[in-house]
């Protein structure tokens, strides 16, 4: 069964271009937006690109999230404690992939939390977590999408781990 990643904040810049460039690989995309004309053109425009690409489109934050086994942040850093307030009741247990150091940690204490650093500039990506099995799937995915992540910090995260 393909695993679903929801993108919160789809028509945001790097919403947009992740979820075009994450529908190229075997994974359900929930794209969530509250802009539901921009929502639209996106699903269409990557349509086109990729017919076989399995989108749905969703407004509602807590839905989207509820049925997603990865989310991914991908709103404004000013906007990531609310997304994360609407959607922390869900997120128990799940992945959450967050593009900045906004502190969504204590919102979601029951998340797995990793950071994706540097999204925008390039291709290069820095992967950050406490766990490095999630890491490892994250890197996965983005590599799969064409970036070329690495794991930021894997010793410190095997010190967090241990202790």
């Amino acid at each position: 069964m393909k695993k679903t990643i929801a993108i919160v904040g789809a028509t945001e810049k790097a919403g947009a271009e992740i979820a075009k460039r994450f529908s190229s690989i075997p994974y359900r995309l929930l794209l969530v937006s509250n802009n539901d004309e921009q929502l639209s053109m996106l699903f269409e425009n990557i349509s086109k690109q990729n017919p076989t690409a399995e989108i749905v489109t969703i407004s509602c934050v807590k839905e989207g999230c509820w049925e997603a086994d990865i989310i991914l942040l991908a709103v404004p850093g000013c906007e990531e404690k609310q997304a994360a307030e609407m959607m922390k009741e869900v997120a128990t247990q799940k992945i959450v992939v967050v593009l900045s150091e906004a502190g969504v940690e204590q919102l979601l204490p029951y998340s797995k939390i990793v950071t994706v650093s540097d999204i925008s500039a390039s291709d290069e990506i820095s992967i950050s977590g406490n766990d490095e099995a999630v890491n490892e799937e994250i890197a996965a995915i983005f590599s799969q999408a064409g970036y070329h992540a690495g794991i930021a910090g894997e010793n410190d995260s095997e010190q967090v781990n241990n202790h």
